[in-house]
């Protein structure tokens, strides 16, 4: 490598740094959006069973890894930002994978469950615009 190269990756290595260390809510912003992803493969009803299955399976094992990045980062632990503490507040919600394993049930159903959706209450729902 020649000096200008060398020079070149040293500052594309500082400002990478610089941003990852910029945002501390990086791996917690990352879990919402792959959470939403996965509630959305498992709603979608134009895919089939096997896409849906290889896509849920994709997305969880993703998912579980950020959740465990995200429990143990003290840097979100001991931030004050609302997102933080809504994300805690909502542990079922916001570590879905995590909440419905110690639950024994899937994803999907745990969700479902915490925000009380069961079959009557789709049943009793009216459509329509509010």
């Amino acid at each position: 490598m020649n000096l200008l190269s060398v020079k070149i990756l040293l500052i594309i290595a500082t400002f990478s740094s610089v941003s990852a260390m910029a945002n501390p809510l990086f791996s917690l912003e990352n879990l919402e959006r792959e959470r939403a992803a996965l509630l959305k493969v498992m709603t979608d009803s134009n895919l089939t069973p096997d896409v849906r299955l290889q896509k849920h399976n994709s997305i969880y094992r993703r998912m579980t890894d950020i959740e465990r990045m995200v429990l143990r980062d003290d840097r979100i632990a001991s931030s004050d930002k609302v997102m933080v503490k809504k994300a805690f507040e909502s542990y079922d919600l916001t570590f879905l994978v995590h909440a419905s394993a110690e639950q024994n049930t899937k994803p999907l159903n745990h969700w479902l469950n915490t925000l009380g959706i069961n079959a009557s209450s789709i049943s009793n729902s009216k459509m329509g615009y509010r």
